[in-house]
């Protein structure tokens, strides 16, 4: 004896499958969305860090490098001036090296959901293919 299902069963079936075919997906997204900003949230720090060395260092160290090398400086009327120029050069190098690495950082760390929009893509392909089938 062959039963065949009802038209109201096979659509609630299907809605019931549905539902839970974007319910995964959209776990899916959330899970990838909440690696990538940790991810980012990681790299903040590394960021300030280096923002608050930067400053840190301006602060602390800018008088006495200025002052040691206006004595090399001694014989010229501009000594400030170099040794200002040469502080300042220093500092805008470590500045520059320390926000290279955090942009990398930031730059290697895509917020394109990737791993869940291959997922779609190779549903998509499936879905075709059933619907070529059926």
């Amino acid at each position: 004896m062959h039963t065949e299902k009802s038209i109201a069963t096979i659509l609630s079936e299907t809605k019931e499958e549905l539902k839970q075919f974007v319910s995964t997906r959209v776990n899916m997204l959330k899970a990838e969305m909440d690696e990538k900003i940790s991810r980012l949230k990681a790299v903040i720090p590394l960021a300030v860090v280096a923002a608050l060395f930067l400053v840190s260092a301006w602060g602390v160290f800018t008088f006495a490098l200025i002052a040691l090398l206006h004595a090399l400086f001694v014989p010229s009327v501009y000594a400030w001036l170099w040794a200002s120029l040469i502080v300042a050069l220093v500092y805008a190098i470590v500045g520059a090296i320390a926000g290279w690495f955090a942009y990398s950082e930031i730059k290697a760390t895509k917020l394109t959901p990737t791993r869940t929009l291959k997922v779609l893509q190779q549903d998509q392909v499936w879905i075709q293919n059933e619907a070529r089938t059926a």
